[in-house]
């Protein structure tokens, strides 16, 4: 199933180099883009998985990509691969594009270009940050997420704060997510908030959570 996968999403980006951009995509150059694209640093890698194998993408509930920028420095070390192919963001659609047709996309949402972007979603639409920090309705607030990548779980702190300035500016509270990993280095399990007020005075810098305005 691993392969399968992998062969899928390869044959789509082959496809799309050479029908949109007249490029002939070598297999292995496609198959070693594919498992940078599902956070491996090599298609032999991605086939070793046994722990979350990218085969459970159907159980993920949270998809997040990789980075674009980890996908430039991977397309780098590949010896022979063409300059004119398009940009990462663009690959990537022909990656991720094949997976909601079948049955190994099991997300009820589109993949999340980045964890900052599943932050704000997931505060959008929890009651717990609602409860927890009930001002940001009236108030301008800002969020600013740090990421710690675990080998079982990747954990999110996201700090709230008001017209932030600097590292050293306060934060009035913070919320950190858990998602347990499901499939390779993409697919997630529910994510866990847990909303931390800072009350009576307290207040945190950004710069002690981890995170930049």
């Amino acid at each position: 199933m691993q392969h399968s996968i992998s062969k899928l999403c390869a044959d789509s980006l082959r496809a799309l180099a050479k029908d949109k951009y007249g490029i002939k995509l070598k297999a292995a150059h496609a198959h070693e883009l594919i498992a940078a694209y599902l956070g491996y640093r090599s298609k032999n890698a991605l086939l070793a998985e046994k722990k979350y194998p990218i085969s459970d993408l159907a159980k993920a509930e949270v998809v997040v990509m990789v980075s674009d920028e980890v996908i430039d420095q991977r397309r780098q070390q590949l010896e022979g691969l063409s300059t004119e192919l398009p940009d990462s963001y663009t690959l990537g659609e022909a990656v991720y594009g094949p997976l909601f047709s079948y049955e190994w996309w099991g997300s009820e949402l589109p993949p999340f270009r980045g964890f900052d972007k599943l932050a704000k979603v997931l505060l959008t639409n929890s009651s717990q940050y609602d409860a927890a920090f009930p001002f940001h309705r009236d108030i301008p607030t800002d969020h600013f997420v740090s990421v710690e990548d675990a080998e079982d779980f990747v954990r999110l702190t996201i700090a709230h704060a008001h017209a932030p300035q600097s590292e050293d500016s306060l934060a009035h509270g913070y919320t950190t997510v858990t998602l347990p990993r499901v499939a390779g280095h993409i697919g997630y399990g529910a994510p866990q908030l847990m909303p931390t007020v800072l009350s009576g005075g307290m207040r945190v810098t950004l710069k002690s959570l981890g995170v930049r305005p």
